[in-house]
């Protein structure tokens, strides 16, 4: 992901969570990365408090990215 703007799409608590919602996007087109992953499995406990693992995306994409999460999350994908 380079040029442009990028945005968090969304914060999860575990990295297992953040590269299956990373699958999601990446199998419908949207590019993203996953931020603070190392970070959370050093210190797991509390993590969220320091801001948790970050799934960031395009500006453009974010909208799209964020229906796409909540449909997953929700079992209608």
């Amino acid at each position: 992901m380079t040029g442009g703007k990028t945005v968090v799409a969304k914060v999860f608590s575990t990295d297992w969570e953040a590269h299956i919602a990373q699958g999601v996007l990446e199998e419908n087109g949207i590019h993203s990365a996953i931020d603070n992953e190392v970070f959370g499995s050093i210190l797991p406990i509390g993590f969220n408090d320091i801001g948790g693992i970050r799934l960031i995306v395009m500006a453009e994409d974010l909208d799209r990215a964020v229906e796409l999460l909540a449909q997953s999350s929700s079992g209608d994908m």
